[in-house]
């Protein structure tokens, strides 16, 4: 019996003398509790969100916190038939996903109901604007063009937003921006009432 369980043991004793050393959890820094990963935090919530300029409402938008902080995931719900496409059976709707990338910027990718996928980059600009922007990239008909996605939080605690599209002329130069779409998040508390938007 005892040559049988000698191995036993000496596993045992193996075991227990490679088992990690445990770790204090007052000593753990989770990576995304602070610092840039923290910067996009003024976006989270639940909001209803309006045209800037015409104060009708676009959509419902909802946005977390996922993976232990470090991610945000956004549900777009539109409640226009603006960016619907032709036939299409139902109104626009999207997700993405946004995060921390080395260097301390942030990267968001975005996929809409029409498929494919935008993908932005950038961080906090000098007055705390998180301004995202897109490489160049071709459109169908052979025109470059390229994104830049704008969130700027308010003493309010709402969210001023707009998209910017520039194409490229030849020369090389940069057009002056069209504006597809300039809205402002309002969050779902206080317009708890909301359940519809005009069709148009």
């Amino acid at each position: 019996m005892r040559s049988m369980m000698a191995p036993l043991i000496a596993a045992t004793a193996l075991t227990v003398a490679s088992a990690p050393t445990a770790v204090a959890q007052d000593s753990y820094q989770h990576p995304c509790a602070s610092g840039p990963a923290r910067a996009f935090d003024f976006w989270v919530g639940d909001w209803v969100v309006f045209d800037t300029n015409t104060g009708v409402v676009q959509g419902i938008d909802r946005i977390e916190k996922i993976n232990d902080g470090c991610a945000l995931f956004q549900d777009w719900r539109q409640m226009t038939d603006r960016f619907r496409a032709p036939g299409a059976p139902n109104r626009y709707a999207g997700i993405s996903l946004s995060s921390v990338i080395p260097g301390g910027g942030w990267q968001q990718v975005w996929v809409g109901v029409g498929g494919g996928t935008i993908t932005v980059t950038g961080g906090l600009d000098e007055d705390g604007t998180m301004v995202l922007e897109s490489a160049p990239a071709t459109a169908q008909n052979g025109q470059t063009f390229k994104r830049k996605w704008h969130w700027d939080t308010k003493p309010d605690s709402t969210v001023h937003s707009w998209g910017e599209i520039r194409t490229q002329n030849e020369d090389g130069s940069w057009s002056d921006p069209t504006v597809p779409w300039d809205i402002q998040y309002v969050r779902r508390s206080v317009s708890p009432n909301l359940v519809a938007a005009p069709a148009n």
